[in-house]
């Protein structure tokens, strides 16, 4: 980095010509114009949220306003046993993810565990799986005496064909739990490495065992980390679509979202005014849990993560470091790697479920690679994937900028309105973009659905490139300054060549978002619109599993890519870094 920006340095000098009237109007009018763009993709879609819980039609149609949603809304019992559903679903799937993701951190940061950071990166490819394509697996996994798992089961030991059932609360639970842990590792695991390893060697050296030490010491600095990582996987649990709607639904088990759902699209006459109604309830109920969970992050700064230059011996688990490496290397075989093997194998099976030599057939692959519908779902989810990528990158890059770089006003109230759809639910998202955008042209085409990913990767993006900002020195712009350039071509000569770096890492993760995410785009993608992640959904639900799997393994190759390019991407930043 030092000498990436020795040489910028070189070139500040000659960035220069004059700072025209066209610059200063352009670097005044910037952060106006990002905060009028940035409220349209979130507040606006929200506002229309509010509006429409208490408008009499449909979206689009004449009405007037009316209380009749919240009425029959709060009135009815089922949005109360809704509501208990949830909890007791999203509990248990947070504490146990919790307790997941927190050993495996402490495993790999502060224990001699052996080949840590083969597990790191088994860990973080299992975030990058796919949800869809992840639950379709266990659909063929789990099923109750039908299922791979129960079949073999079955073969092994009498009546071990029932032991296993993926469509009822302990199976939401348990998968839920396991899509959750490796989100929240990405939490953890850098808090224990930023903790102050002093503190450890201090207690160690008094006489304290290795359990006191990590009850007494690691565990009180860890909290802050803890309580916002645990907010975040219940706000993730209450907002989580995919495995509720494929495994709770045929159970009559309803949560929030398939609840919702279910009134906007399901039933045979489309309830919007409930269906906005149950999503503001849950906007404000993960909303607020967002703000409390920014808060403990704020708080972060008070851990002690002093140190430097000293590092404390890993905990030596003795023997026990091959058990810690078998039990991750455990979780991501069962919940990561063989419902990928099961759903390449099931693609290739006469019929669903039954993996056999005599099933084999690749028609599965030959009818859909030979479909014009599906050629133009791999054809559109490109497009909006490069085309969200792009806009999201470009947006978040100038505000991270005005947000770190410039002293402009309203800078926070910008950082807090791209930092919103952190809390807003992807179904409740795509409910607002739908209200907020029928009446334009642009709804039912692929810029809607371009739109609403942009907003949803803000938060992610915005973030990626202030934390990166904040690190690299003003002089260097204010050199360029110095010597005349213009605002923008300080902008393109001195900071992209520095940003350039986290700005392809961005690009390529919110086109992995765009590529794999379902509940942000499942009410706006229509006849005109065709994304992988809808279709296979829709196949699914409607008993075509087998062509299913060949459209999931294809949008999960596109996801693997993405993560291969980050891994480099990451690798190569090091490795400039360390020169």
């Amino acid at each position: 980095m030092a000498t990436a920006e020795s040489s910028i340095g070189r070139r500040a000098e000659r960035v220069a010509g004059g700072r025209s009237r066209g610059s200063l109007r352009l670097e005044t009018l910037l952060p106006a114009g990002l905060t009028v763009l940035v409220a349209l993709l979130v507040l606006y879609p929200m506002g229309m949220v509010v509006l429409g819980s208490f408008w009499s039609a449909a979206p689009g149609q004449p009405g007037t306003l009316t209380l009749e949603n919240w009425r029959s809304v709060l009135g009815d019992s089922a949005t109360f046993e809704v509501l208990l559903t949830s909890l007791v679903i999203a509990v248990p799937r947070t504490l146990l993810a919790l307790a997941l993701a927190t050993i495996f951190a402490w495993c790999i940061a502060r224990t001699n565990t052996p080949f840590k950071r083969l597990l790191e990166g088994l860990l973080v490819f299992m975030f990058f799986l796919p949800e869809l394509p992840w639950v379709l697996a266990w659909m063929l996994l789990g099923a109750p005496n039908v299922g791979l798992l129960n079949q073999w089961l079955g073969a092994l030991v009498p009546g071990g064909e029932g032991l296993i059932d993926v469509y009822s609360y302990g199976g939401l639970i348990v998968l839920g739990a396991a899509r959750s842990a490796p989100v929240l590792f990405l939490f953890v695991h850098p808090a224990l490495l930023a903790m102050d390893a002093t503190l450890e060697e201090a207690a160690r050296m008094a006489g304290a065992s290795a359990w006191r030490t990590v009850w007494r010491i690691n565990f009180p600095l860890l909290l802050p980390a803890l309580l916002a990582s645990g907010i975040l996987s219940f706000v993730v649990a209450m907002e989580s679509f995919e495995i509720p709607q494929l495994l709770g639904t045929p159970a009559n088990i309803f949560v929030f979202t398939t609840r919702i759902y279910d009134l906007a699209y399901g039933g045979h006459v489309a309830n919007f005014g409930a269906a906005m109604v149950l999503a503001l309830i849950l906007l404000v109920l993960t909303g607020s849990l967002i703000v409390v969970q920014w808060r403990l992050l704020r708080g972060r700064a008070y851990t002690t993560v002093s140190g430097r230059g000293f590092k404390a011996q890993p905990l030596d688990l003795g023997a026990g470091r091959w058990i810690a490496f078998a039990v991750i290397l455990g979780f991501f075989i069962v919940f990561g790697a063989l419902p990928m093997v099961v759903l390449l194998l099931n693609s290739f099976m006469e019929l669903s479920g039954f993996i056999t030599w005599e099933m084999f057939t690749t028609q599965h692959w030959a009818n859909a690679l030979g479909r014009d519908d599906v050629l133009k779902s791999v054809r559109d989810t490109l497009v909006v994937g490069i085309a969200a990528a792009t806009l999201g990158v470009v947006v978040s890059l100038f505000i991270s900028y005005v947000v770190t770089r410039t002293a402009w006003r309203g800078r926070r109230v910008l950082d807090m309105m791209a930092w919103g759809p952190w809390a807003i639910p992807g179904l409740v998202m795509s409910l607002g973009f739908l209200w907020a955008f029928v009446w334009l042209p642009i709804y039912g085409t692929l810029w809607v659905v371009v739109l609403a990913l942009v907003a949803r990767g803000l938060p992610v993006a915005s973030r990626f490139f202030t934390g990166t900002m904040v690190q690299l020195s003003a002089e260097l712009e204010e050199s360029a300054r110095v010597h005349g350039g213009s605002w923008l071509r300080t902008f393109l000569r001195i900071w992209l060549p520095l940003l350039r770096p986290a700005v392809i890492g961005a690009w390529i993760l919110l086109f992995v978002i765009a590529v794999r995410v379902l509940d942000v785009v499942v009410l706006l993608a229509g006849p005109g619109v065709r994304m992988l992640s809808v279709d296979i959904f829709l196949w699914t639900v409607t008993g075509r599993q087998e062509a299913g799997s060949v459209l999931a393994l294809i949008q999960t190759a596109l996801v693997i890519v993405g993560y291969v390019a980050v891994r480099l991407i990451a690798r190569r930043t090091l490795q400039q870094s360390a020169h």
